[in-house]
């Protein structure tokens, strides 16, 4: 079946950073999406329908589609799952609540989300799954304990959905940015120079030394790709791990 622009979408974490940038490419690639996050009003002046959501309460995250196919007139087409949390902490030292939270948000949310729009594009003959990955789906690192793990974990999810959607024409894919020029990375900066005694400046220096660019990815970036795969062009690409890195990891 073909699929050009006026397709339904649903982004999640859509209120600033990656998410935003997505949400705000979807909608300007002639598609309807509906952004969520617990607040989304600083994407409505770029087209794209507030619908709030805590991916931290999976009965919210549960009642996400429905209330995402109401809000855009049909049911959802294209699902990126771009929210995200983190907490770093020493593996010795991480509080089984901050594991928990990384991966109901991170892992258990995509998977709540899959399991309520999948059946649809499957009915439909047509759907994209994309989720945002990062280079801890790949590596370690320290002080991200929980939510490199969260990431492998995203990755094999999201590649095991590609394999049983494969002949259904629904794509199931991962986008893997580095460095990029978020809060979330920022706040990462803040918390790995507060516990090694030197500046956020200092931590962000470091976490460039691997990435060759020289530069963090802009999330305008990490959206183009995801835009991409989200289109007819894309069909044949699934279960793939597609990286938005600089150069950092060449695989």
């Amino acid at each position: 079946m073909s699929a050009g622009p006026g397709r339904r979408a649903l982004v999640t974490g859509a209120s600033r950073g990656i998410g935003q940038a997505v949400a705000v490419a979807l909608a300007a690639a002639g598609h309807t999406v509906a952004g969520s996050a617990r607040t989304v009003a600083a994407t409505a002046e770029d087209g794209v329908i507030g619908v709030p959501c805590d991916m931290d309460d999976l009965s919210a995250v549960a009642a996400l589609p429905a209330r995402a196919a109401e809000a855009l007139g049909g049911p959802v087409e294209i699902l990126v799952h771009c929210a995200g949390i983190t907490r770093p902490a020493r593996v010795t030292d991480i509080a089984l609540d901050d594991w928990d939270a990384v991966m109901r948000v991170n892992v258990t949310s995509a998977l709540r989300l899959a399991q309520g729009c999948v059946p649809a594009m499957v009915d439909a003959g047509w759907g994209r799954v994309v989720t945002i990955g990062s280079l801890y789906s790949r590596m370690g690192g320290r002080f991200a304990g929980a939510y490199a793990a969260s990431k492998h974990a995203l990755l094999g999810l999201t590649r095991v959905l590609a394999l049983e959607l494969a002949t259904k024409g629904v794509t199931a894919n991962v986008v893997v940015p580095g460095w990029t020029d978020t809060e979330m990375v920022r706040a990462e900066a803040r918390s790995v120079a507060r516990a090694n005694g030197y500046g956020e400046d200092e931590a962000l220096r470091r976490f460039l030394r691997g990435q060759p660019l020289g530069r963090m990815v802009t999330p305008a970036e990490v959206a183009a790709l995801v835009t991409f795969l989200c289109g007819d062009p894309a069909a044949s690409i699934t279960g793939q791990a597609i990286n938005v890195d600089g150069g950092s990891l060449q695989s």
